[in-house]
């Protein structure tokens, strides 16, 4: 990106979450395909397909190499089954989630969130619902999915890049857990 450009964009749009390996992000996207089809909505990339952890909004550089210094956060790895399906009918996502999402998760977005105030940054005010998003402008369907089992050792900062009228996700740092 040229400098002009660079200075032009107000800030980057940064958030931690969790990162599937080429196996699991497969395994969603398999396991999930009937929803997705059945939804009506736009599908997220299977490229993209991530659990944020922390969102953490439009950031300058400087934003940036603070939440950079943040991690790591030392939770251990964990494992994650994504057992639920649904759509939120307010903002029209359709999801997989945990059913019981396990105590080191939990864990893990607290201290994160608790690095991150120590900093200056303010947490969200809603309610921490682990989630991975499948579809925008989902409508609600009666698909019933496998569960998917995933081994998660590592927390990854991402910055979302506008790519037409959908987005890009680039890794900008991992963290073993």
């Amino acid at each position: 990106m040229s400098g002009q450009a660079e200075e032009a964009r107000k800030g980057r749009r940064l958030f931690f979450a969790l990162w599937p390996d080429d196996a699991t992000r497969s395994r969603l996207s398999f396991v999930t395909r009937r929803a997705v089809q059945a939804c009506g909505g736009r599908p997220i990339a299977k490229s993209n397909l991530h659990l944020t952890v922390a969102f953490l909004g439009d950031l300058t550089e400087a934003g940036l190499e603070v939440a950079r210094g943040v991690p790591p956060i030392e939770v251990g790895a964990f494992d994650l089954t994504l057992d639920a399906l649904g759509v939120w009918p307010e903002s029209r996502i359709l999801w997989l989630a945990p059913l019981a999402p396990p105590a080191a998760l939990g864990e893990l977005e607290a201290k994160l969130w608790d690095a991150l105030a120590e900093r200056g940054f303010t947490p969200e005010e809603r309610i921490y619902r682990p989630h991975v998003t499948l579809a925008r402008r989902a409508r609600p369907v009666e698909e019933t999915v496998e569960p998917v089992q995933w081994h998660v050792s590592e927390l990854v900062l991402i910055e979302s890049l506008p790519y037409g009228d959908k987005a890009h996700y680039e890794v900008l740092g991992r963290w073993a857990l």
